[in-house]
């Protein structure tokens, strides 16, 4: 019985090493946390301390409090799209930690050291924001919309219960010494209802507490008070005495916080240090002036202030008048602070330190040396990844040779070309003997200091083969194969970040200011376009990119651009008005710039940078675009040279008032298309319509619950086609590429998500043989012809895209990923309309693939293999100068890079392919030949003599 046993394991384990040399070769993954609501220090018996997180994204973590690594993360399935401010409420004690989960319908008791759940109970079947909980005594009490708990610790089954009549607006519970009280109030209404809780979990009688002018967004709860601010005047309640503190300050105050006694009461330049006495009541302690990038936190055991700004963090002391200060080093590219969480430990302070950009710094600071000293930091902006692209490096200096040798300018005189490509070529020689070098001394210092044997001398060879590849210790320069590129990552925090797609490293950081504001799009979603308007092709120009955003204090259009390789600002401009429309024009100026088209609030033009006349050509002076409004659907002509917008067409394209539109996809702006017809079986050509100006509308009927996808010609209006399915709902997903269109959905007649395809192509004849490029204007002899398929897919859709190589050549995948974490590669041969029912011998021979209605989701074909991408909002792919290979980054919770190859590698020899030992065999081959041929001639003529 064990041989079996152990020859199983065995195999198992062989089968789970498969690949296992390619695991983080082309890939890395990074996980986030996002922004934090609430820090907590937490103790780790006798080891070093961590952090307890509590996130907008309703992520509970807790952090290596000396390396800002995760220990561990918990990603609730509270809110993938909803910020949550507070973050989830959760409490504490010595070993578990309680959280609250489901929208407030149930309680989670997670382990402190590991983060594995012990147990869940359960509150109600009612959804809630306005939750509190809170352990003592053995027992765990919550509250949660109209219910109220007591639950005993370890016990699934609650002691008492209490269902208020109404949802509450605020709770919290208060504990003084043994005594515990819940405290909530209603909407609409001033009185604080108080609830003493006894010894053995039951509730005793409501009382009222009046606070006049009670508002949830002014009030602070803290130890065993109430704060709440009016203009100037702050009131502080004492729930277990029952009694209300005024007073009124010099300023009129913006927020209110503390701890214990202490509450912090803040103005426009100054902060108010006030605590309640019993002899005195509320007394102001200390007052200190701040400046407005100033931001106030208190330490844990209530004796000093910390006042953090982007030049120093100050310390200031609650029981006497003692203060300093410590400079820290200012970065133009972090924002101001907007919370603090700090402790005085032994031998100094260590503080938390949350930016509005989401970035956590952990420091130290030290009274006697008063420096402050950066332990880590986390750029946790990046769960809010909107807007990503991919650029390429700048060219090597070998390649600029090449670029240089073939320049058009010289060409006219023979001698000057003559003498250029003789002085590139010996730039170029001279390039690769001084790299040969290199490689040569490192051989001989390897093998002087490693050993003189056979496999000293192949491991040092190997080592110097590896000098100037793409890595992030080699130069910032394009590699062979353009597979390494520079990642342009945008925010909804405001932050535009620099990643090297080769280990995913920051290169550089822009934050885009305090007034930062998303665009509000058509479609209800926030979002800030990223636009590469200059590569690196043009290596005597810097490359150029643009981010648009809007100022959330004018409401103005604001469009910044930067070089994308350091992330140097080159102009920041501002609209006088706000942004309703914006592309990116498909012409470039003399500088090989595409300019940024921004349409305002009343049809105002404005271009950056600006195009002169006479680089218009008659074709390029339109420009069309799809504008979607409540009741209906136009089609606007963008006059370049005039700065003019017109509405051409206008209609409601089929939609009802009921219709919701949910998905618009054009086609991607440099997308190429490689074979413009489709052979047969019969040799016959099946030519695909290729329509640049083609739009896919996807849209439901709340009432019918109908899934119509509408594809528009956004130049005449023409309905190309439209496909409806029934019984259908949200998530919808599509992606448009070439001549089809993929959509998902989920079926409430099959109860599962289903994906469809539509391809649409000329017929057998080419109608536009005549002609460069498409025109919408020329009418069509015949419609096109539709073919759609549709098929079940076993997985839910979280977000979809599709492969892009470099000359469009590579068969085509659909990248899906999944709400578990998977992203699941799903080859087009696969996603085909025309897989036939019934197979016949001709169709074996061209390999074609019969129809069945389910997509198998095989795990080998998981890009991500096991390295689990959670919440994934969007998928972005780019080519690479490998024409086999596609680069991809999924973003969402984690971020997560990789290469595709959907056709296989077959433009380049396999990454282990072992140079070395066959350049070696070969060698010896060519050195065996000549040996054995002298010595067979030797041979030979002693035979003669003899």
């Amino acid at each position: 019985m064990r041989l079996p046993l152990l020859v199983t394991i065995t195999l198992i384990a062989s089968a789970t090493a498969i690949f296992e040399d390619q695991v983080g070769k082309f890939d890395w993954r990074k996980q986030l946390i996002g922004c934090p609501a609430r820090v907590d220090f937490d103790k780790i018996g006798s080891k070093s301390d961590r952090l307890l997180i509590s996130t907008e994204q309703s992520i509970l973590s807790s952090l290596v409090l000396n390396t800002g690594n995760i220990g561990w993360r918990r990603i609730m399935e509270d809110s993938n799209q909803v910020v949550q401010p507070n973050g989830l409420t959760f409490t504490k004690d010595h070993e578990y930690i309680y959280s609250i989960s489901s929208d407030g319908r149930s309680i989670r008791v997670w382990h402190k050291n590991n983060g594995v759940m012990a147990r869940q109970l359960t509150i109600s079947e009612q959804k809630s924001t306005i939750q509190a909980i809170h352990v003592s005594n053995g027992r765990l009490h919550v509250a949660s919309g109209k219910t109220l708990m007591v639950f005993r610790l370890g016990d699934d089954k609650p002691l008492e219960t209490i269902v208020a009549k109404r949802e509450r607006s605020f709770s919290a519970f208060f504990q003084q010494d043994d005594h515990l009280v819940h405290v909530s109030a209603f909407p609409g209404d001033f009185n604080l209802e108080i609830v003493k809780i006894s010894d053995d979990g039951s509730f005793e009688t409501p009382k009222q507490v009046i606070i006049d002018g009670f508002d949830v967004e002014k009030c602070h709860h803290q130890s065993q008070y109430i704060s709440c601010y009016h203009n100037s005047q702050l009131l502080v309640a004492d729930v277990f005495a029952q009694k209300v503190h005024k007073t009124t300050l010099d300023s009129k105050l913006q927020s209110i916080s503390g701890s214990g006694r202490l509450f912090l009461a803040r103005g426009s330049q100054k902060v108010h240090i006030l605590e309640v006495t019993s002899e005195n009541g509320l007394q102001v302690r200390k007052s200190i002036d701040l400046t407005s990038s100033d931001t106030v936190g208190i330490t844990e055991n209530h004796e000093s202030i910390i006042v953090a700004s982007p030049e120093s963090i100050r310390i200031v002391f609650v029981n006497s008048g003692k203060h300093f200060e410590a400079k820290r080093e200012k970065n133009e590219q972090n924002s101001r602070i907007r919370s603090i969480f700090a402790r005085k430990n032994e031998k100094d302070w260590e503080i938390v330190l949350v930016g509005n950009d989401c970035r956590i710094e952990f420091v130290t600071v030290d009274e006697g040396s008063k420096i402050v000293n950066l332990e880590w930091a986390r750029e946790e902006s990046l769960i809010n990844t909107v807007s990503v692209e991919m650029v390429d490096l700048p060219l090597s200096e070998s390649q600029q040779m090449i670029e240089d040798e073939f320049e058009e300018e010289g060409q006219q005189n023979i001698i000057a070309a003559f003498v250029r490509r003789i002085h590139s070529q010996v730039g170029q020689l001279i390039r690769q003997v001084t790299k040969n070098v290199e490689k040569a001394i490192q051989v001989v210092t390897s093998l002087s200091r490693d050993g003189n044997g056979v496999a000293d001398f192949i491991n040092s060879v190997r080592a110097a083969g590896q000098i100037g590849s793409a890595s992030s210790s080699g130069p910032f320069e394009r590699d062979y194969f353009n597979l390494r590129k520079v990642i342009i990552v945008v925010t909804s925090s405001g932050t535009v970040f620099g990643i090297d797609s080769s280990d995913g490293s920051y290169l550089w950081k822009l934050w885009l200011g305090d007034a930062f504001s998303p665009l509000e799009s058509q479609l209800d979603q926030k979002r800030v376009p990223l636009f590469v308007q200059r590569t690196t092709a043009h290596y005597q120009l810097d490359g150029l990119a643009s981010v648009v955003f809007s100022n959330k204090i004018t409401q103005n259009g604001v469009i910044v651009s930067f070089n994308p390789m350091i992330g140097k600002v080159e102009s920041r401009n501002e609209l006088g008005y706000p942004v309703k429309r914006l592309t990116i024009l498909p012409i470039h100026n003399h500088r090989h710039v595409f300019p940024v088209m921004l349409i305002g609030k009343n049809d105002e033009i404005a271009v950056f940078p600006s195009i002169a006349p006479e680089e218009l050509t008659p074709s390029t002076t339109s420009l069309y675009l799809l504008d979607l409004q409540k009741s209906s659907v136009q089609g606007l002509k963008v006059d370049i040279s005039t700065q003019k917008v017109t509405p051409i067409w206008q209609g409601n394209l089929g939609l009802t008032s009921d219709d919701e539109i949910v998905a618009v996809k054009g086609k991607s702006f440099n997308q190429k298309v490689h074979s413009q017809g489709r052979v047969l079986v019969t040799r016959e050509v099946q030519y695909k319509y290729i329509n640049p100006n083609l739009a896919a509308v996807a849209t439901i009927n709340k009432n019918t619950q109908q899934l119509t996808i509408t594809l528009v010609d956004i130049v005449t209006g023409q309905v190309v086609h439209s496909a409806s399915i029934g019984k259908s709902a949200k998530p919808i997903h599509l992606v448009h590429s070439e001549n089809w269109i993929a959509y998902t959905y989920w079926s409430e007649k099959g109860r599962r998500t289903e994906l469809g395809i539509i391809e649409l192509y000329e017929g057998t004849e080419e109608n536009h043989t005549q002609k460069e490029m498409f025109d919408s204007k020329i009418v069509q002899k015949l419609p096109p012809v539709v073919a759609q398929q549709s098929y079940i897919y076993a997985q839910g859709v979280d977000a979809m895209s599709v492969s892009e190589t470099e000359q469009g050549l590579t068969t085509r995948s659909i990248l899906v990923a999944h709400p578990s974490g998977n992203i699941h590669e799903v080859s087009r041969r696969l996603l085909d309309a025309n897989r036939p029912m019934e197979l016949t011998p001709a169709m074996r021979e061209e390999m074609m693939i019969g129809y069945m209605p389910e997509i198998a989701v095989a795990t080998e074909e998981m890009i991500n293999y096991n390295q689990t991408v959670h919440r994934v909002r969007g998928i972005k792919t780019s080519p690479s100068g490998l024409e086999s290979t596609s680069l991809v980054l999924a973003y969402g919770t984690d971020l997560f890079f990789t290469r595709l190859v959907p056709s296989g590698t077959f433009d380049i020899l396999k990454d282990d392919f072992d140079h070395v030992l066959i350049s070696l065999v070969l060698t010896g081959l060519v050195v065996g030949s000549y040996v054995t041929k002298r010595l067979a001639r030797s041979n030979a003529l002693a035979s003669q003599w003899s």
